[in-house]
């Protein structure tokens, strides 16, 4: 079996040196190539031919997702790998869209690197562990979120404020009633159309106004 030829682009020497020598005291894998910045990323990859090219997403002036996108356009026969240190799934999602196979955290074991360039070798996608817990407390939080009603996220200072709302008391005279400036009740009222996605004032006195009534059915 051929040996499986690697690119390596990242800002830190150390970081470099230290792939370099791992992946290549590993039979049947060989580093063809390095680079620290996008554009002599895209050069050196036409002369080296790579199988996979491991990506940093912090790479200066053009970032890891744009050179993401161009060795896609420009070589789509290259598998990338992100290694990083962003273990956000906003830069997870970011980096597949561009056009990733894998995505590797720097925290991680090394070995995950190479579990990672056997799978996306293959065609596979590769999600590290580490990562793949992050989208299930993700996830579960996100349900956790939907179960709770939009009301009972608001504070006991809010609720006091929609009422008051309800009662057609302007902005003013809630600020005197409560002995807080109307640049709060402001903020108040903004936090409350945020939490209950309302979209203006006019839809936040309708919701008050409904509210009240629906309490005064209850009693």
């Amino acid at each position: 079996m051929k040996n499986i030829r690697i690119f390596i682009v990242d800002d830190h020497p150390i970081v470099r040196r230290g792939l370099v020598n791992f992946i290549s005291s590993r039979k049947g894998y060989t580093v063809c190539g390095e680079a620290s910045d996008a554009n002599t990323a895209i050069a050196r990859i036409n002369s080296c031919n790579p199988d996979v090219a491991i990506v940093d997403l912090s790479l200066g002036q053009i970032g890891g997702f744009e050179l993401i996108k161009n060795i896609t356009k420009r070589y789509s026969q290259v598998h990338i790998l992100i290694l990083t240190m962003h273990n956000e799934i906003e830069y997870l999602d970011r980096a597949f869209d561009a056009g990733a196979k894998g995505y590797v955290l720097k925290t991680e074991r090394e070995e995950h690197i190479f579990d990672a360039i056997d799978t996306i070798i293959k065609g596979k996608k590769y999600i590290s562990n580490a990562m793949k817990d992050a989208m299930i407390e993700k996830i579960l939080m996100e349900e956790t979120e939907k179960k709770i009603p939009p009301e009972e996220t608001l504070s006991e200072r809010e609720k006091e404020i929609l009422e008051l709302i309800a009662k057609g008391i302007s902005t003013k005279n809630i600020s005197s009633k409560l002995g807080i400036s109307i640049s709060t009740v402001g903020t108040y009222r903004e936090r409350i159309k945020k939490k209950l996605n309302i979209a203006n004032n006019s839809e936040l006195v309708k919701y008050a106004i409904l509210r009240c009534l629906q309490k005064v059915k209850t009693i």
